[in-house]
């Protein structure tokens, strides 16, 4: 009777944690979206059935996850095959891609005739007119209103006989982290799931991008459930895009 008692809670603790999983992802969904999942589904599918396939066929789901994060965290990455093309060219075009990371609208090249240069030995002040990069970013609110911020770039690789327009387009398609798109929001709704996703949440709000080595490496120490579709979505999105 105290056996079958055990028992009965021992599937009782395992029911609530499964549901609780189930929660914590479709909170994660339906903050990023239903498209942006549909797109997700499918980097996560290709990323097990395309490249964890072909780079670990002897190894199931699970352990194929497990030596992808070991050889990462060792950076042991140089026989690694690609991520499949046609995964690549659909999150290059998908909406969750600006969801994750921010590219300028607009760039262009400003001649900046105020940057000062104190000289130590006469403390005489010298007007240096060295180009430097202004980028705009658009952004589209919850109430789908429209707002622009700029940010000023590095000035210090600039000359006036750079090659402007090699600059301008190397800018274009530089991304930086999307602080206010719907991939942290998705990260700030399932922060209570466990102490990994806190922090990860709480990094990734205060530093934006993180070194994929230190990721892996926060993955293996928390020992995350790699059966887990949610954990998976992380990783992949993380750290094969």
């Amino acid at each position: 009777m105290k056996f079958i008692k055990t028992f009965i809670l021992f599937i009782l603790i395992i029911s609530c944690s499964d549901k609780k999983t189930e929660n914590n992802t479709s909170e994660f969904d339906k903050v990023l979206g239903k498209e942006n999942i549909e797109t997700l589904d499918f980097l996560v599918s290709d990323f097990e059935n395309d490249f964890l396939k072909r780079q670990y066929p002897n190894l199931d789901s699970e352990n194929a996850y497990r030596q992808f994060l070991t050889e990462l965290r060792d950076e042991k990455t140089e026989n690694w095959k690609s991520i499949s093309e046609k995964a690549r060219n659909k999150f290059k075009s998908s909406d969750l891609r600006l969801e994750m990371y921010e590219f300028p609208d607009s760039v262009w090249i400003i001649e900046n005739s105020s940057m000062d240069k104190i000289e130590s030995d006469s403390l005489e002040y010298i007007n240096h007119p060295v180009p430097y990069i202004k980028s705009r970013y658009k952004y589209t609110n919850p109430d789908r209103t429209t707002e622009y911020t700029f940010a000023r770039g590095n000035s210090l690789e600039l000359t006036p006989n750079s090659n402007f327009d090699s600059i301008i387009n190397r800018e274009m398609n530089t991304p930086n982290f999307n602080y206010i798109g719907k991939y942290l929001r998705a990260l700030e709704s399932i922060k209570d799931k466990g102490e990994f996703h806190k922090e990860f949440y709480e990094t990734k709000k205060n530093a934006g991008f993180l070194f994929p080595e230190s990721t892996a490496r926060v993955m293996l120490n928390y020992e995350i459930d790699l059966n887990d579709k949610l954990n998976r979505k992380i990783i992949v999105l993380e750290l094969a895009y």
